[in-house]
């Protein structure tokens, strides 16, 4: 049951990983390897995540995550139990030598003798969260904000539970609570600016960042998730302003708008992205990424009826509407349970992004245009998609030629032929280049074109090169 549900864990992280989901992606890995340590390429697929979450949002950390340490020892230390008194330094200790099982065994112990106690509770839930175990450390704070209701260090921990698990709204909700209570706590505002962040509002998260640097400026997360979140922003406003000149230019590229919708998105302009995506779900009702980016904006909103009808539409015309997981949401639906619904449609609901041909074509229309730097810029962009595609590496070599660049096209050429070596077209423009380096190495590549069937201009101009070669006697050279 645990390999299964691993399993599950581990498709919904592919599924936010492509979608660009970073910070999701990293937390449903951690759930896999929670469950199973031994899960294929688990520890590769984590430190990935680890390095695109912290590209994405600009190595936001909220504070539990800078001062988990200090807090845990602070905490350990007010731990005082009649006929224990060694208790705190022992506990220190085992988290100084990271023994944190062993520490959270003591610590059960310890609960059985003074089961309302704030600072183990506390420590106990920040424990378990080290660990990986979510439920466990919500319930356990939940308990702590049972027996010290309107506690602000207990609720803003709280909200840090279920930013970890990618509850947002619930984050949010403890976070401005926490904020009511305690207005000078600038710890609980820097967090609020973190799940912001994760959230994608960033000009909310700026602002609050820029709140705690006013009114504490010796505050080093915030100054560094400030400067982070900034060049993020810029970075974001550069991409939609080169995207929305792109998509004008040629609105009948699809996966174009389909990328400015995606950046408005993780921008924070959500009434403009649900526009454009809504627009391209109606005019190309295959494009079933777009569904995905809708279906997640509209669940960010708040709006889980669109957020459930844009999964549905997905999986329908991903032709999956068989699986177990569909036939379990359309029973949840049928019963009211629309969020449960939503949860199982997500299960299967995975994007498959592969733009990679589309940029190619877009690409192609560049380099018509002898726009060769734009040409090259959007091969390259398909390159970096799909490695396996032998046409980036083809059209990239001829945007090289036309600057000018002849090793570079030399390089693209023979990465395309070993990717397929029957690519005629490459063979012949590879023997092109040769004819005067290496005749024959050029010869052999221009036979082999001609071997593999070349279209009919190239094979006059192949033919006529051959006849004014000289016969080679040397040995041959497979490129």
């Amino acid at each position: 049951m645990r390999a299964k549900e691993a399993e599950e864990h581990f498709d919904r992280a592919i599924h936010y990983f492509r979608g660009g989901f970073f910070p999701a992606a990293l937390h449903e890995f951690r759930m896999v390897q929670q469950l199973d340590p031994e899960y294929p390429n688990i520890a590769f697929m984590l430190e990935a995540a680890r390095k695109k979450s912290s590209e994405v949002t600009g190595q936001l950390s909220s504070f539990i995550e800078t001062a988990f340490d200090d807090e845990t020892q602070t905490l350990s230390r007010q731990l005082v139990i009649e006929g224990s008194g060694a208790l705190g330094s022992k506990i220190e200790e085992l988290l100084r030598l990271d023994k944190t099982q062993e520490a959270l065994s003591r610590l059960d112990a310890a609960e059985a003798i003074v089961p309302e106690s704030k600072p183990l509770l506390l420590l106990k839930a920040s424990i378990q969260r080290r660990l990986g175990h979510l439920e466990e450390a919500e319930k356990t704070l939940r308990q702590a904000n049972t027996l010290f209701p309107d506690d602000p260090e207990i609720i803003n921990n709280l909200g840090n539970i279920f930013l970890a698990r990618g509850l947002f709204r619930d984050a949010e909700e403890q976070f401005m609570e926490a904020r009511r209570l305690a207005p000078e706590d600038m710890r609980v505002v820097n967090n609020l600016g973190s799940l912001r962040m994760e959230m994608y509002r960033l000009d909310e998260a700026r602002g609050c960042f820029e709140e705690v640097l006013r009114r504490q400026p010796q505050m080093a997360v915030a100054r560094r998730n400030l400067d982070s979140l900034r060049m993020r922003i810029a970075d974001l406003d550069l991409e939609i302003t080169r995207l929305r000149r792109e998509y004008g230019a040629h609105p009948n590229y699809p996966d174009i708008g389909l990328s400015l919708g995606k950046a408005l998105l993780f921008r924070g302009a959500f009434c403009e992205a649900g526009s454009l995506l809504e627009e391209l779900v109606a005019k190309h009702p295959g494009l079933t990424a777009a569904y995905f980016y809708l279906g997640t904006l509209r669940e960010m909103q708040g709006n889980f009826d669109a957020a459930v009808s844009a999964y549905r539409e997905m999986v329908l015309h991903k032709k999956q509407s068989v699986a177990p997981a569909f036939q379990a949401a359309e029973t949840l639906l049928g019963q009211g349970y629309l969020e449960e619904a939503l949860i199982e449609l997500k299960k299967i609901a995975v994007i498959e992004l592969d733009m990679a041909a589309s940029r190619i074509n877009l690409g192609i229309k560049y380099f018509e245009d002898a726009l060769w730097a734009d040409a090259l810029r959007h091969f390259e962009e398909a390159a970096g998609m799909n490695s396996r595609y032998p046409d980036a590496y083809y059209w990239m070599a001829l945007c090289s030629l036309q600057l000018g660049k002849r090793a570079a096209a030399e390089r693209g050429l023979r990465k395309a032929i070993e990717l397929n070596p029957r690519y005629a077209d490459a063979q012949f423009q590879l023997g092109m280049l040769l004819r005067k380096k290496a005749p024959a190495k050029a010869r052999q590549h221009l036979m082999q074109a001609l071997t593999i069937g070349l279209r009919p201009a190239f094979a006059g101009m192949a033919e006529r090169i051959l006849a004014a070669m000289p016969e080679d006697r040397g040995p041959t050279d497979n490129g």
